[in-house]
């Protein structure tokens, strides 16, 4: 490996997926102009090197400490002059975070935890300000006029020892506030480590009461939409070709995701409408199992050079068909995607024309460039089956990168990349290069990538969430996930953040988000669904509802599933079937202890408050406490 010491500078746009959806052109535009005009030509005067960049965000490497943050001062202080004259909401200001550190050159990229925590201190700075860490601070001391605050000392997530931090002031700055979450955060491990339980408890249940952060209004999100209800069932594969099955899929799912951007309009997902493939009976029938007012169907036939699609739109009540539409397009992905776009839009109208009430979430909202060639899109089509074997895998992870490379401005492509990276680090599985923190940094700039190119697409920001929620950045995620509901429409978006807000412990609303999911997708088969549910009754002290809730999604074969099932009939005090679920998860997990699943419920951010709770039914029910370890996403085993 090419190692060296050198000083890493990490840069990005506060605010930037807002100010894109203000004005994209005009964003990117003068993003553009900044960098050409003030930020490149100081690099180079300064002699730093620009090592990596995506989206808003840079990543520079300097020879000289001191050359790097005199660097970052006259870029903040340019900036501040160049935003002199425009509106608040509309300023570009960076974030700056510096570090001396190891770092591994690849490629001319440069990983490791001196990039780390680089990117940690540049999160912690506040718009327009500048972050270094302690190591910077001994190389500049006595050499460079300009005001220093000590912040003390900072956990960063990934990092084993705190680090030493120092905010850099300039005229009318006031000092960040940014570190003071994660002083509270690290508050109650402290305590618990000396034995104040009943302090940990009060702070864990703060956390869980808080208001929500930046105005975001939860009773907003959980608005049910009042206009009518419609199911876009599995487009019929006309070609003859069992192989182009994905085709198909693929374009009835956009079509969802797409509907989906109507705040008025109840759009059941694919699973609800996936029993009803190749059934033919009568559209009043449909309409009647699945509570929905319109159905929407289609086909879709694919031969040589051409794409024919088809669909018609339905009434429930009467059986009557509303409006029906054909497509035929010269077979490329932009065809495909101006399909989906007119099928929606026409769609809308339609309904707009028969009563509903259809509005557009944003009418100018912009639409992101599609992929220019098929195979990028065949790529997308691949993804939800990746995990069924490794060949599958290695063959979807070299078609995803193939799309970044070859699509580098396709949205979906790098929020794929991001799923695809993050998934790779969960199962510890070796279809991408680097080590477990290594992946986390690359799915980390691929999620930034893609929620840059489509600000408005929830699931861009929801694939920015998880991949900071397994880096250990709880605000994080939480901001990201937020950003996802706010957008709206996108059914599927909000369930999996529902699930994970039960888990790391937004109870109440998380369970919320759940309900109304299952309510909008009666015939859902999402077991995990269910299984959240269930851990939440069984948070409340539920338990006879949690076992209710948890038996419509039990999973035999998944061991995490069957360990909650244990703590649900311990706690239920029903011994019989606790023991026959104990006996199940040792076929699974025969040396399992205690430990391992605390692991990773921490993983995965689970609140202390409610891993003591979980691990207080696993003592009932023997399972062995076994020896606990710290977290280290930088290991591969």
């Amino acid at each position: 490996m090419d190692r060296r010491l050198t000083t890493i500078v990490a840069a990005d746009i506060a605010g930037f997926s807002r100010l894109v959806g203000l004005d994209e052109e005009g964003t990117l535009s003068a993003q553009r102009i900044h960098r050409s005009e003030l930020v490149d030509p100081l690099i180079e005067r300064h002699g730093g090197r620009v090592a990596n960049t995506a989206g808003d965000s840079l990543l520079i490497e300097f020879l000289s400490a001191v050359e790097a943050v005199r660097c970052a001062v006259e870029v903040q202080a340019g900036m501040a002059e160049r935003n002199s004259d425009t509106p608040e909401d509309r300023r570009i200001l960076y974030r700056i975070g510096l570090n001396v550190g190891d770092v591994v050159n690849q490629d001319g990229d440069l990983l490791g935890d001196g990039v780390n925590i680089a990117a940690r201190l540049e999160a912690l700075a506040p718009p327009g300000g500048i972050v270094l860490s302690g190591t910077v601070h001994d190389q500049i001391r006595d050499r460079l006029d300009v005001q220093l605050v000590d912040l003390g000392e900072v956990d960063v997530k990934n990092i084993v020892r705190p680090v030493r931090a120092f905010q850099v002031l300039r005229e009318g700055e006031v000092q960040t506030s940014a570190i003071l979450p994660r002083q509270r955060r690290a508050l109650p491990l402290a305590l618990a480590a000396a034995g104040v339980v009943v302090v940990v408890a009060s702070l864990a249940t703060w956390w869980i009461a808080r208001p929500a952060p930046n105005g975001f209004d939860e009773a907003r999100a959980l608005e049910r939409p009042q206009g009518p209800t419609i199911a876009v069932l599995p487009f019929e594969n006309l070609s003859g070709d069992a192989a182009q099955d994905y085709l198909s899929e693929g374009i009835s799912e956009d079509v969802i995701t797409e509907l989906g951007q109507f705040r008025d309009l109840n759009v059941l997902s694919r699973r609800t409408t996936e029993a009803w493939r190749d059934r033919r009976i009568d559209i009043r029938e449909i309409g009647a199992a699945l509570v929905a007012d319109y159905v929407l169907e289609g086909s879709v036939r694919h031969g040589g050079e051409r794409l024919r699609v088809t669909a018609r739109l339905s009434d429930t009540r009467s059986g009557a068909q509303v409006w029906s539409g054909a497509f035929d397009e010269v077979l490329a992905a932009a065809s495909v995607f101006d399909v989906q776009v007119q099928i929606t839009e026409r769609v809308a109208s339609a309904l707009g024309e028969s009563g509903g009430a259809i509005k557009r979430i944003d009418a100018l909202r912009a639409r992101t460039k599609p992929p220019e060639k098929l195979s990028s899109y065949e790529c997308s089509m691949f993804l939800p089956g990746f995990l069924d074997d490794r060949e599958s895998q290695k063959r979807v992870a070299g078609c995803i990168e193939r799309v970044v490379e070859e699509e580098p401005d396709y949205w979906r492509g790098w929020a794929q990349l991001a799923n695809a990276l993050r998934i790779d680090v969960m199962l510890f599985s070796k279809n991408y290069e680097g080590n477990q923190a290594e992946k986390l940094d690359r799915a980390l700039a691929a999620a930034r990538r893609a929620v840059a190119l489509n600000p408005d697409a929830p699931r861009a920001h929801l694939a920015l969430a998880d991949v900071l929620l397994l880096r250990g950045d709880r605000e994080g995620y939480f901001a990201a996930a937020e950003n996802a509901l706010a957008l709206g429409g996108d059914r599927q978006v909000e369930a999996e953040i529902g699930r994970m807000f039960i888990w790391t412990g937004r109870l109440d609303f998380g369970a919320a988000l759940m309900r109304r999911a299952i309510w909008l997708n009666p015939k859902s088969t999402v077991n995990r669904w269910h299984r959240a549910l269930g851990g939440y009754h069984f948070l409340k002290s539920e338990y006879d509802e949690a076992i209710a809730e948890f038996n419509q999604g039990i999973d035999p074969d998944y061991w995490w599933a069957v360990a909650t099932e244990v703590a649900l009939y311990t706690k239920a005090g029903r011994k019989a079937e606790a023991e026959a679920a104990l006996t199940r998860l040792y076929m699974l997990r025969p040396n399992l202890k205690i430990a391992d699943i605390v692991w990773l419920y921490r993983r995965f951010q689970r609140p202390e408050a409610h891993i003591a709770k979980f691990v207080e039914a696993f003592r009932e029910a023997g399972i062995p406490e076994g020896k606990y370890r710290p977290l280290d996403l930088g290991a591969d085993g």
